[in-house]
């Protein structure tokens, strides 16, 4: 379990130990800092046969299959896609309403619940208006503000965060050694399973590049070099747009105009809106014209 992540686990120790466990759950916080890891850590012992504070003995018939990912009780709806349909949540629904096999508990876990159409919300909605006894259910969310009142309203809600210690920092220095080199580390020092996770998928040097983009070439970066960049990972358009953000509100301390600053705002947020909203967008173009828009306001 990582460091950080400790009195969460403690804190669901406790409230199953006194049966107050609710059926329903909503992890929420920041990409990278471990929602997922709590998650499976809690099922893991929630369908272990003897658990102790909330820790899998590992031994049982129950902690093998986890172990070997076919526990028969533990539901976890894929991450990819860009939604979560209803069939996936009617899944849920059905998972639940069966016995546990083990003669347990029964588990889900749903990532990325922001991605729910309206349809599967008000499908799940139905399920967690009508809980099973040992049943737990886990929602995990970077975009809390996405999720209906009517699915907030119904879930314990917890926000999973990374505070800045001793222990969050000699595990970045045993496990993102290489990540912490890099001049953009200090902006997801709170994230440290998103560093881990581009350190281990070789992407480092790719957003080290984006950052270059920003704040060492002064919008005179190869713009095709850029593109090409932004085009593998939509992730990357994301930490594109907050290193832009980063580097206006440092011109703004360093005296940039408030109107210019404006409007270099208003640069980058049509930029934005013109990835979301249209269809087979000309990229290329779409950055030359947020590059010449921010070049003309910044000289």
């Amino acid at each position: 379990m990582y460091p950080w992540l400790s009195p969460l686990l403690n804190q669901y120790a406790l409230q199953h130990q006194q049966s107050r466990l609710h059926h329903a759950h909503l992890l929420h916080g920041a990409q990278g800092t471990g929602k997922r890891a709590l998650a499976q850590s809690i099922c893991e012992a929630l369908l272990c046969e003897q658990p102790l504070n909330m820790q899998p003995c590992g031994e049982c018939k129950g902690c093998k299959l986890n172990g070997a990912g076919t526990h028969p009780d533990l539901l976890v709806l894929s991450e990819e896609g860009s939604s979560i349909g209803v069939d996936a949540i009617r899944s849920v629904s059905d998972f639940i309403v069966h016995s546990a096999q083990q003669g347990g508990a029964k588990c889900v876990i749903v990532p990325n619940a922001h991605r729910m159409t309206v349809a599967a919300s008000n499908a799940l909605l139905k399920t967690l208006e009508e809980p099973n006894n040992h049943c737990y259910l886990w929602l995990l969310t970077d975009n809390i503000s996405s999720l209906p009142a009517t699915i907030l309203s119904r879930c314990a809600k917890q926000q999973v965060s990374v505070a800045d210690t001793s222990e969050l920092n000699q595990w970045l220095s045993d496990n993102v050694g290489e990540a912490k080199a890099y001049h953009f580390a200090h902006m997801y020092h709170t994230q440290p399973l998103l560093l881990k996770s581009w350190q281990d998928n070789g992407e480092l040097a790719q957003i080290q590049a984006l950052y270059d983009a920003v704040y060492n070439d002064q919008m005179n970066t190869d713009e095709q070099k850029l593109v090409d960049i932004l085009a593998q990972n939509s992730q990357y358009i994301a930490i594109f747009r907050l290193f832009m953000s980063q580097f206006l509100l440092q011109k703004s301390y360093q005296g940039l105009a408030y109107e210019q600053l404006t409007r270099c705002h208003a640069h980058l947020q049509h930029f934005s809106e013109h990835l979301v909203q249209t269809p087979g967008l000309n990229m290329t173009l779409a950055l030359s014209q947020l590059m010449r828009g921010l070049k003309q306001e910044l000289g």
